[in-house]
């Protein structure tokens, strides 16, 4: 028996990441493909405030941003992924987010990862750092990368 052809696609749920649904599409559809929706979630930082009475914002938990993330990506994949025949695995984890993709699609065994990049020039790259830059240089899979307009 032969594995089933897995594609991890990351999202922020930004326009830009939206550049990757037809490529998704047309490959997982080829390869009959197991898709994986994947968000990543920053664990809060807490800051104490450097005066005594400052107010503090209420800072959402490790749980409760999951939890969201959780919905989000339910509805992402309902409202783009809806005619792919089969449901995408919806999967949130929590950490630097290049590192929780490369890690996800190691431990699934991933044959592929498609992921949007915005092409920044090289000053912003080097000012921004890249999620999609530490994805390919990382993974131990084939990474294709889809140029967004955002």
């Amino acid at each position: 028996m032969s594995k089933s052809f897995k594609i991890v696609v990351p999202t922020d749920f930004s326009a830009g990441s939206l550049a990757v649904i037809d490529w998704v599409k047309q490959i997982a559809t080829e390869h009959q493909a197991e898709v994986h929706c994947i968000t990543a979630v920053h664990q809060p930082m807490i800051y104490m405030p450097m005066m005594a009475g400052a107010a503090t914002a209420s800072i959402p938990t490790t749980d409760q941003l999951n939890q969201l993330s959780q919905e989000s990506l339910n509805i992402f994949i309902e409202k783009h992924m809806s005619d792919l025949g089969t449901t995408p695995v919806a999967k949130v984890v929590v950490g630097r987010p290049a590192n929780e993709i490369v890690d996800y699609a190691a431990e699934i065994d991933a044959d592929m990862i498609i992921i949007a990049t915005r092409g920044h020039s090289q000053i912003a790259h080097a000012l921004l750092g890249s999620t999609t830059e530490a994805v390919v240089r990382g993974a131990t899979c084939p990474v294709l990368t889809i140029r967004s307009d955002e």
